[in-house]
């Protein structure tokens, strides 16, 4: 069986996500503390292996929406607010026993750069992967970069330089993301995956066909419905591409479930077995 997993974010959501599926892996996020207890009880239980996408509970200091990362921001207290929100973050890794902690990064400035020289955009964000680098080490908890656009700075380059110098860091790859941020700045999605293929460390699997549907729908499901001559991400090529070896990371299912009703009357765990055979076929 392929290192399968499902993103879950409450205790009513684990059962669903996780068990139902035959899964053996859960990410977890923004759970209320007071269900973490429980959380450690069941992972514990059911003898789960488990990862955390930043934070695992929103600290009540820190922003809504709790995924927004100002690790690319201009301002230095903004930075330190996403840096102290990661190491509490990697402090209840511990707890947990998780493998790895999914952090945003590269992301956009929450304000405007215009003006600002992309060499001082590029120095700002190295120092932040310097900083998570050190987060790693001192807490010996893996950190995985999941770029979210638009920013100049989600590119092979960038990315295989920061990885390539700060060996605790790998890159989460995030099919629905990068799909859009292709579509956006106008490179091959595939090309791209092969490119950082050496430098993953795990993989979000969801879909969509542009960034309105992700507007409109969200994270959809992944489901063999979904033709990729009709602009879905092709789920198999992308596979395919991040892992010529064999297993060797976890593939996270980071989506809702319930597929929007306006795409089609499908069922989400269909697209669960539909990986899961994806799997055996090509590993």
């Amino acid at each position: 069986m392929y290192d399968l997993g499902f993103h879950c974010h409450g205790v009513d959501h684990f059962e669903e996500v996780i068990i139902s599926n035959g899964l053996k892996r859960g990410e977890f996020y923004n759970f209320p503390p007071q269900e973490v207890p429980e959380l450690v009880r069941k992972i514990k239980h059911y003898n789960l292996a488990a990862s955390i996408h930043a934070p695992l509970t929103r600290p009540s200091w820190y922003p809504i929406p709790p995924t927004w990362s100002f690790l690319c921001d201009l301002e230095e207290e903004k930075r330190e607010l996403s840096l102290r929100m990661i190491e509490e973050t990697l402090k209840q890794a511990l707890e947990l026993g998780t493998e790895y902690v999914v952090v945003h990064f590269p992301s956009p400035p929450s304000t405007d750069v215009g003006g600002v020289s992309p060499s001082r955009l590029r120095e700002i964000a190295w120092q932040s992967a310097s900083h998570l680098a050190t987060l790693s080490q001192k807490f010996g908890v893996p950190i995985h970069l999941e770029g979210f656009g638009p920013s100049p700075l989600l590119s092979v380059e960038f990315l295989a330089e920061v990885i390539g110098c700060f060996t605790d860091l790998r890159y989460c790859f995030d099919t629905g993301h990068m799909h859009i941020a292709a579509l956006r700045d106008g490179f091959d999605l595939y090309q791209f995956a092969q490119a950082l293929a050496p430098y993953i460390g795990s993989i979000h699997l969801w879909n969509n066909r542009s960034i309105e549907d992700y507007h409109n729908f969200g994270h959809i499901p992944v489901h063999p419905s979904q033709r990729p001559e009709e602009g879905w991400v092709d789920i198999a090529r992308i596979l395919r591409l991040l892992i010529p070896g064999g297993p060797s990371c976890p593939i996270i299912f980071e989506s809702g479930v319930r597929y929007p009703q306006p795409l089609g009357n499908y069922d989400f765990r269909d697209g669960v077995r539909w990986v899961k055979e994806l799997a055996a076929t090509l590993f």
